[in-house]
């Protein structure tokens, strides 16, 4: 079991849920956690406990100390309390870090530097794309991908950074055993074997709309900047930067299309002082000397740059009016003043050669490994 006695003593404490946790750290600092434990156990105890707080307090819950027992029991699981060494120190400097943090995965990757990817869960093509990329070249630069593990960007983080073969972590606003959203419990699995999983929330817990903002101080907590990707202005994206500017973290944001609503958010922020990124390297050179950032290999990609240069002038012509946001074949034959009998055969060959792909309904775009090979013709 995974559990020191300080956790063990928190996960009783904290099992108590008359009052909040704010409480019980104020009432902690007075008496002691291993005092207030004691006096849990009676009715006496309780009673003193509710005078000093000021409301009634019942006794721990069973139920939820037996879910907590049930999952320290799964290999890999356990649960740090921020009193413990291996607690990440990142974390514990911030004004409101977790007590108790549970965790799936080698909780020691928390101990490198790291980078949060949030954004849109309805996020266009080319933000996602985008997202993963800048995922995927942290990662292999030794960098820790750290993001939510919700639809939309935050998925396509965890998968670029997976993807880099450098780890990634995904903190929830739910227990760790609860599989949201759904479609990810496979990559919860992948990130579990690969990272880590981390929540503040005991096991069974639902998501709830009050825990992700709470859930979105740790994600900017654990990181030494936060990279906003497509983001409206109301969005727990725009929130994970607002905890990231209060925690002194560095705020990045990535500009897009004026008339995206899902731009919105990127574009205040740059407003208001955010660093714009073009690419990883701006993210590179605004973070402090880490002392563990590499040049990895470049992996060879689809579509690179000697595909490109063999274009003749047609196919080139073709790429060039395409960009990361699909268009129809129909706008393709406006804009390269040519027909569909010759656009069509050119869009299937060039899609066979993995430079451009097909997004469905007559549309196409250019390929997100085009763009990371490097090739500047846009």
């Amino acid at each position: 079991m995974r559990c020191s006695d300080a956790a063990s003593r928190w996960v009783r404490i904290l099992s108590v849920r008359e009052i909040s946790q704010h409480t019980w750290i104020l009432l902690a600092e007075r008496l002691g956690a291993a005092r207030i434990v004691s006096m849990l156990e009676t009715q006496s105890g309780r009673r003193e406990l509710g005078s000093i707080a000021g409301r009634e307090i019942g006794e721990p819950s069973p139920h939820l100390i037996e879910k907590v027992e049930s999952f320290l029991a799964r290999k890999y699981c356990g649960v740090l309390c921020r009193e413990d060494p291996g607690y990440p120190s990142i974390l514990q400097q911030t004004d409101d870090p977790p007590v108790l943090l549970f965790y799936d995965g080698d909780p020691a990757v928390a101990g490198r530097p790291a980078v949060c990817i949030v954004g849109s869960r309805r996020s266009s093509r080319r933000g996602m794309i985008i997202a993963r990329e800048l995922a995927w070249e942290l990662s292999r630069r030794g960098i820790l991908v750290v993001s939510g593990m919700a639809r939309g960007i935050d998925t396509v983080a965890h998968d670029g950074a997976l993807a880099g073969e450098g780890g990634t972590c995904a903190v929830l606003a739910c227990g760790i055993d609860v599989p949201y959203p759904q479609e990810n419990a496979a990559l919860a699995l992948e990130i579990a074997r690969h990272g880590c999983l981390f929540s503040e929330f005991p096991p069974g817990t639902p998501p709830m709309k009050h825990h992700f903002p709470r859930r979105n101080r740790i994600l900017s907590g654990l990181s030494l900047g936060v990279v906003v990707v497509e983001a409206g202005l109301d969005s727990g994206a725009m929130n994970t930067a607002r905890w990231a500017i209060d925690q002194n973290r560095e705020v990045f944001a990535v500009p897009g299309p004026v008339e995206q609503e899902t731009c919105r958010g990127p574009h205040h922020l740059i407003k208001q002082g955010a660093m714009l990124v073009e690419s990883v390297g701006d993210i590179l050179a605004a973070l402090p000397p880490c002392g563990r950032i590499v040049d990895g290999p470049t992996r060879a990609q689809p579509g690179g740059r000697d595909t490109v240069a063999e274009l003749d002038d047609v196919e080139r012509s073709l790429v060039d009016a395409l960009d990361l946001n699909p268009k129809h074949i129909d706008d393709l034959v406006r804009i390269c003043h040519s027909s569909p009998t010759v656009i069509l055969p050119l869009l299937l060959d060039l899609e066979m050669r993995g430079i451009i792909e097909s997004c469905g309904g007559g549309t196409y775009a250019v390929s997100g490994a085009l763009r990371r090979s490097g090739d500047d013709h846009h």
